[in-house]
């Protein structure tokens, strides 16, 4: 049974006792009180009927709350930093909103982006999270290939106008974007992370040399912890503010090296080697063209640079906080030069 809490009891379960830099970019307050009072605020004047209570809440590069309201339904607000601008998450919603009518299993967007404190909510259906159906294993890696590679193509012909505004995307003469929560200092951890950004160089570099290739609508963080796998296929799909506009071989790559994370801390081995240019070969036969030399260059690059983006998270959190996570070191230190 789906918890029916006060909103306020919920939210200070979550952000008292500790810093919460995403909560207070997007709400400009730690208060439970305060919170409660914009999320519901937003709620009513974009579905027109009051939140009674929350049922569950998350946060990671923005907030996910589970919300009750006085129709009887379940519903799900995402709220965004001020950074995420509103021409991206209306690309995102109707691209999400078509992938659901078409059949894919994933949430309907109900309303937004609308202001929320100093950043942006969107509110969308519960689809409730069926859970994995056992350990994310190897045996899985041609189901989780096929559905990229059937969203992918699901999503072509539909308008990409916003996608390219992801608040991830490439800087030129960057080695990475500005990471995806404030708690990430990049430039204030630099020392000691030398050899993690010259693995980033590299494989950015190995990725740029296969030149321009066509862009596509993918989801760009296909993990265990945004999708949920079973032996008939895909089950669910979440995390849609992933979405974004790149080639199909970045889109492999990457996935192949983050399929089965699902971001615990127990959660110690990422894909090796062979296993990426299965996954990158898996998707290239769902697809139904191989990928030309270029593309498999541009694929493995890529799944390296992703791994090198986790390894300097890894080192950023560790410089700042109690957290020690090696498992995007580990990987860069034994495999990542057999993928360049």
């Amino acid at each position: 049974m789906t918890p029916h809490l006060p909103l306020d009891e919920l939210l200070a379960a979550h952000v008292q006792g500790g810093p919460r830099p995403v909560e207070e970019s997007i709400f400009g307050t730690l208060d439970p009180s305060g919170m409660a009072n914009l999320v519901a605020r937003a709620v009513e004047e974009e579905l027109g009927v009051p939140a009674t209570g929350g049922a569950f809440y998350s946060a990671s590069s923005g907030c996910v709350i589970g919300l009750h309201t006085a129709d009887g339904r379940i519903v799900v607000m995402k709220a965004y930093q001020p950074r995420w601008e509103t021409a991206f998450l209306v690309g995102v919603q109707r691209t999400q909103r078509a992938l659901a009518e078409s059949g894919y299993p994933c949430a309907i967007p109900l309303a937004g982006p609308a202001p929320l404190g100093h950043g942006w909510a969107t509110v969308e259906s519960h689809f409730p999270d069926p859970g994995q159906t056992g350990p994310v294993q190897p045996r899985l890696l041609g189901a989780s290939a096929n559905a990229l590679a059937d969203l992918v193509h699901t999503v072509r012909g539909i308008p990409p106008d916003g996608l390219e505004r992801h608040p991830m995307r490439g800087v030129p003469g960057q080695l990475y974007p500005t990471p995806h929560s404030p708690i990430f200092d990049f430039a204030g951890t630099a020392e000691g992370a030398e050899w993690i950004d010259d693995l980033a160089q590299a494989s950015l570099a190995r990725r740029q040399s296969a030149g321009d290739l066509p862009p596509v609508i993918a989801h760009l963080d296909w993990s265990a912890n945004n999708v949920r796998l079973g032996a008939s296929g895909v089950r669910a799909v979440y995390d849609w503010d992933s979405l974004a506009l790149t080639s199909e071989a970045v889109v492999a790559g990457q996935a192949a090296a983050t399929w089965r994370s699902t971001g615990e801390t127990a959660d110690l081995d990422a894909p090796e080697a062979a296993e990426i240019d299965a996954f990158i070969a898996a998707y290239a036969t769902a697809r139904g063209r191989p990928f030309s030399v270029h593309e498999t260059v541009t694929a493995r690059a890529a799944a390296v640079w992703v791994m090198a983006y986790t390894a300097r998270c890894e080192h950023a959190l560790e410089a700042r906080t109690v957290s020690i996570r090696t498992r995007g070191r580990t990987w860069l230190r034994t495999q990542a030069a057999k993928l360049l």
